[in-house]
């Protein structure tokens, strides 16, 4: 069981552990990005290689954004629960879009893929669904992460209004 003195202690590493919980997520979008640029929205082969590339990413991207969620609810953070809820939600929205989009472009190329090595196409399906699958189940665990997170904020209890008003000079007085 946690003291008081030690559960004090471990609110010093709350900021850290936030921020290095922000790298895991924004570290993997900026690197795939970087690898990327510049942008070619319109061209489905860069859509394919840029959205194959983040699959790669994707674990820890979610591991961070667990890592955030399990500050927050550690740290009765209500507020960020209620932000972190809304942003995982609307990241298996988005990855479930690359998803689709991804399977799409793949239909679309499917056609360039030579077809000198009978090998070639066989690993351009099999790139494309393992790609797909990890978006997919991404999605499917963000919005798990959503609902178990939009949860632990309503377990959170509402702190009392007098808790949280600051007292006025003559208040405190009264009361010593």
């Amino acid at each position: 069981m946690a003291t008081q003195r030690t559960a004090d202690a471990a609110r010093y590493l709350t900021g850290p552990a936030y921020g290095i919980a922000a790298l895991f997520v924004l570290l993997p979008i900026i690197d795939t990005f970087a690898q990327t640029w510049p942008l070619a929205l319109s061209n489905p082969a860069w859509r394919y290689g840029t959205i194959g590339l983040g699959a790669n990413y994707l674990i820890s991207a979610l591991f961070g954004m667990l890592g955030l969620c399990a500050l927050a609810a550690l740290g009765s953070h209500r507020r960020s629960l209620k932000v972190l809820t809304i942003v995982n939600a609307v990241t298996a929205l988005l990855l479930l879009i690359a998803a689709l989009a991804f399977l799409l472009d793949a239909l679309q190329l499917r056609g360039t893929v030579p077809r000198d090595n009978p090998r070639t196409l066989w690993l351009f399906q099999v790139g494309a669904a393992k790609a797909a699958f990890k978006y997919l189940v991404s999605a499917a665990v963000m919005v798990w992460l959503a609902l178990a997170t939009w949860r632990a904020g309503r377990a959170i209890p509402v702190p009392a209004a007098e808790d949280v008003a600051p007292k006025l000079v003559h208040e405190q007085k009264d009361k010593e």
